[in-house]
């Protein structure tokens, strides 16, 4: 390991939103980094086009609420990022607030610690497996939540629309098989973890939103749901977080513009999934690569 130290399912719209909260935003409320009481949020991470850990709190008020934006050490040279994982955080008694992820840096992929002791932050990277560099999307799904996962799964998709599935235990990464037929595929971010099966949501260049459905078993055999079959093609990113029992607070980025929006989204039922728009973002989003910044505790995701 390489360390561095640094000085610095609901029935309709109503019910959907009903679960989601009625909070109206305030100038005091946004300033702040903690999630707003009583609504969902979204712990938005991201890696700068410097390198940095930045992360973002993004609340379902009406209208949305965007924390100031906590930027962190520098944990990859400019521009080498390719795609990340969801990142977990838990409170260690000596090193405070620590989080860690996976994340593609030019061609390896990396397990990265960021920790955060009263004497100051400091950071370590452990190198798995070298030639990711086609890899253009990660999810990681850990089974239950806590720091020891029954499993461990890690999911990539390589630019020529191959699906990986790798396993994580103690002996290290190991390959579970592939699945082609995801070329189609822009972005896509995990919405549910159970103990019989992992679901992404995705979106297709051609504007389409689908889950893929990947259940434990093998060999790898998606089961893939059309949910919306236009107009999401202008987002570069989406990512989930858990709200409710079994619903997703979604925020969609349109790196382009440079612009984010907060959807409500209800179990996941093909097309009939109801979708709630909540708003534009306030602020600029612009990073190269967003994930899901998560507690390692709580209940799993299970929004389909």
């Amino acid at each position: 390991m390489r360390t561095m130290r640094h000085s610095a399912a609901l029935l309709g719209t109503a019910v959907l939103l009903a679960g989601l909260g009625t909070a109206t935003a305030s100038a005091d409320t946004s300033a702040t980094n903690p999630k707003i009481a009583s609504i969902c949020s979204l712990d938005l991470g991201s890696i700068t086009s410097g390198g940095n850990y930045v992360d973002q709190v993004l609340s379902a008020a009406s209208p949305p609420v965007a924390s100031e934006r906590r930027v962190g050490p520098q944990v990859a040279d400019p521009g080498a990022t390719k795609a990340s994982a969801t990142w977990e955080f838990s409170y260690d008694s000596h090193d405070g607030i620590v989080d860690r992820g996976y994340a593609i840096y030019g061609t390896w992929l990396y397990s990265t610690l960021i920790a955060r002791p009263a004497d100051g932050p400091w950071w370590g990277q452990g190198n798995i497996q070298d030639g990711m560099g086609d890899f253009t999307q990660l999810a990681r799904s850990g089974y239950p939540k806590g720091a020891e996962p029954t499993r461990e799964y890690l999911y990539g998709l390589r630019n020529d629309g191959v699906l990986y599935r790798w396993k994580n235990d103690n002996t290290g990464f190991h390959a579970l098989g592939t699945y082609a037929g995801f070329s189609a595929v822009k972005t896509m971010t995990l919405i549910s973890q159970t103990a019989t099966y992992d679901t992404l949501l995705a979106t297709t260049r051609g504007g389409a939103l689908y889950t893929i459905r990947i259940p434990v078993t093998s060999p790898l055999k998606p089961v893939v749901k059309a949910v919306r079959t236009a107009t999401w093609q202008g987002f570069e990113a989406i990512v989930a977080e858990k709200c409710g029992t079994q619903s997703t607070l979604l925020a969609a980025v349109d790196r382009d513009s440079g612009s984010a929006y907060l959807y409500a989204v209800g179990h996941a039922n093909g097309t009939a999934t109801v979708i709630q728009a909540l708003g534009k973002v306030p602020g600029t989003f612009k990073d190269p690569v967003y994930f899901l910044r998560t507690s390692q505790e709580g209940t799993p995701m299970y929004g389909e």
